[in-house]
């Protein structure tokens, strides 16, 4: 008898949880659960998600601006991602973020290039067409030219846009051809 008593005493003291810890997993959970109805729609559609976690967030995203009610969402969509397997979505959600910060550093590049083909003319222009062959000197050029005469006259940028638009669907043409 003491032999069961021991290995069931093993037992739950193996499951056993503190109060703190299922505090900590539940805002986990709910943190996952804000993640989640910050994605478009496109995107949720796209994570490995049960019906009953689609329809919550759906609903969740329908009251979000009933306070209590929300919350109370909120703590359900939470209670639902307990039950699902939760790794797969936060991978899913973790890669959408690392997409964003790559558009967001290739941005960053592409406007330091414009600038320094704003600065350096000829000099950035010829850099950027041995990267790029296919560019079109004349249109950087011309497009290099409008975009100073504007930042003179002090006029809006429209051709420094044009000219990033430009730069941009080179880049990413260059790229599309080196990776088929």
């Amino acid at each position: 008898m003491s032999k069961k008593s021991v290995s069931t005493t093993e037992l739950e003291q193996d499951d056993w949880v503190s109060k703190s810890e299922r505090k900590r997993q539940a805002e986990d959970m709910q943190v996952i659960a804000r993640s989640l109805m910050k994605l478009s729609d496109n995107q949720r559609k796209k994570l490995p998600m049960s019906e009953q976690l689609k329809d919550a967030i759906v609903l969740a995203i329908k009251i979000k601006n009933t306070k209590e009610g929300f919350r109370r969402q909120m703590q359900l969509v939470a209670k639902i991602l307990r039950t699902n397997n939760t790794e797969d979505i936060k991978t899913a959600i973790q890669e959408f973020d690392l997409r964003h910060k790559r558009s967001d550093v290739i941005a960053m590049k592409l406007e330091v290039l414009r600038d320094g083909m704003l600065k350096k003319g000829d000099e950035a222009i010829n850099a950027f067409i041995e990267q790029h062959p296919s560019a079109d000197r004349q249109r950087l050029r011309q497009l290099i030219r409008q975009a100073n005469k504007e930042i003179k006259a002090e006029k809006p940028l429209k051709t420094s846009k044009e000219l990033y638009q430009y730069i941009k669907s080179i880049s990413t043409a260059s790229i599309a051809d080196s990776n088929t």
